[in-house]
């Protein structure tokens, strides 16, 4: 037990530290990288952005671990630029610790469970959180861009001067987006590929359709300016059905908050004013059981009122 905590908690301080010396390379690199972005240069960059890791034992280490890729697209979408090694190290790091603590009695299990659960899952929690942030960023400005671009194709400019504007009258993150496609189509990448990575790096339904539609023009023609204007179109009539369905359902989700939370609030105040009433339900195996049973039906509620009042946009 002593000897697989031990390299549970080396193994997390080695990604931490393999993660900071890769950031540490990477800012190195950037500042020694030329200015002027030079073709040779910028494709060595497409192909160490498949790498985990540019330093060698990291990527191997990271590579050994089951959904390793999963994280890395998820930090990927959510922009931060954090070392992967570390971000695997922070998820690591809460787990050995607590088990450690409790090893040696210092922590009861209870509290390790639960310091356990909530440091290893708090990273990618908040990844999500970014990268759900970012698409509904990106989500707001996609309507704007394609009428600019329809109004540039309607103006006798090329496509890929269109997606040009964009990047640079928008800012991030849409703008950044389509100027690193323009970017990769000018050194080399084709058209159909930077598109597909587009889509690859912003999970949107609404891009998706966009890039579906222009690869298809491409292979058969008609009027992409037309078919731009009513994707937008499109765009905004999703963004009104997701308002009007939270207008709606509010007045249900704040039920559904207050009768989520009554529970805790009226057992609160009951531990306050006599605990022993309380914690009976944690003394007795029965009521043990009746908590856990509860639980699981609160969470269950939750999730299905969440699904019931939620539209993707």
């Amino acid at each position: 037990m002593l000897v697989a905590i031990t390299i549970g908690l080396a193994i997390s301080a080695l990604l931490i530290a393999g993660g900071g010396f890769a950031a540490y390379q990477a800012r190195a690199a950037s500042d020694a990288a030329p200015k002027g972005g030079e073709a040779g240069a910028w494709t060595g960059g497409i192909a160490r952005a498949q790498d985990l890791s540019p330093t060698g034992w990291v990527h191997s280490l990271l590579n050994a671990l089951p959904g390793i890729e999963r994280l890395d697209r998820l930090r990927r979408r959510a922009d931060v630029t954090t070392p992967l090694g570390a971000l695997v190290g922070a998820c690591l790091a809460p787990a050995g610790a607590s088990v450690a603590l409790a090893f040696v009695d210092a922590l009861g299990m209870p509290a390790m469970l639960v310091i356990a659960t909530v440091g290893s899952v708090a990273t990618p929690a908040y990844l999500s959180w970014r990268a759900a942030a970012r698409r509904a960023h990106f989500q707001r400005q996609l309507p704007d861009a394609l009428d600019m671009m329809a109004r540039s194709l309607r103006a006798g400019h090329a496509f890929l001067a269109g997606m040009k504007i964009v990047a640079e009258e928008f800012p991030a993150p849409i703008g950044a987006e389509f100027r690193s496609v323009v970017e990769e189509v000018a050194f080399g990448v084709s058209v159909t590929e930077a598109l597909q990575r587009l889509t690859a790096r912003v999970d949107s339904p609404a891009l998706n359709f966009f890039v579906t539609s222009v690869l298809i023009q491409r292979e058969s023609g008609g009027n992409l300016a037309e078919i731009l204007n009513t994707i937008s179109r499109m765009t905004r009539k999703r963004f009104e059905l997701a308002a009007k369905v939270r207008a709606v359902s509010a007045e249900g989700r704040l039920s559904a908050v207050i009768l989520f939370a009554l529970p805790f609030a009226l057992g609160g105040l009951l531990l306050i004013i006599n605990p022993d009433y309380v914690l009976l339900l944690f003394r007795d195996p029965i009521g043990r059981a009746m908590v856990t049973v509860g639980g699981v039906l609160m969470l269950i509620g939750g999730v299905v009122t969440k699904r019931m009042v939620t539209v993707r946009e």
